[in-house]
């Protein structure tokens, strides 16, 4: 999986989301891109046409002037996840989850968990 971090710039965050809709319009692309604390995340599968979408997207950024960072998804040891997330996960594996429980998972961003552990400016 192919990772780009970009800081926040509104106007770059929407063209991007824009270009996105278009492309998923014509041709099934593997690309999501989300916005956590100031900064921009997308990743892609490793396909051509999903990693040169993100390419694209990292030059686009470093033209505007953008800090912008392209990371390799690698192997991280469980302890990496969230601990609600291994708690609770656990417990499903037994018997099946409250709502709450199953609302507080829905909260928890795994890729931001990880990039804050992972890639700190």
């Amino acid at each position: 999986m192919l990772l780009l971090k970009v800081e926040h710039d509104t106007r770059y965050y929407n063209k991007l989301l824009r270009k996105l809709t278009k492309v998923r319009r014509k041709i099934p692309i593997h690309v999501d891109i989300f916005l956590r604390k100031g900064t921009i995340f997308a990743e892609s599968l490793d396909d051509g046409f999903s990693t040169s979408f993100l390419y694209v997207a990292y030059l686009e950024a470093k033209g505007k002037g953008l800090k912008a960072d392209l990371l390799y998804a690698r192997y991280v040891d469980e302890s990496w996840l969230p601990e609600e997330v291994r708690r609770l996960s656990e417990k499903w594996m037994f018997r099946e989850l409250s709502d709450e429980e199953i609302d507080i998972l829905k909260k928890i961003s795994i890729t931001e968990h990880i990039f804050e552990r992972w890639c700190r400016w």
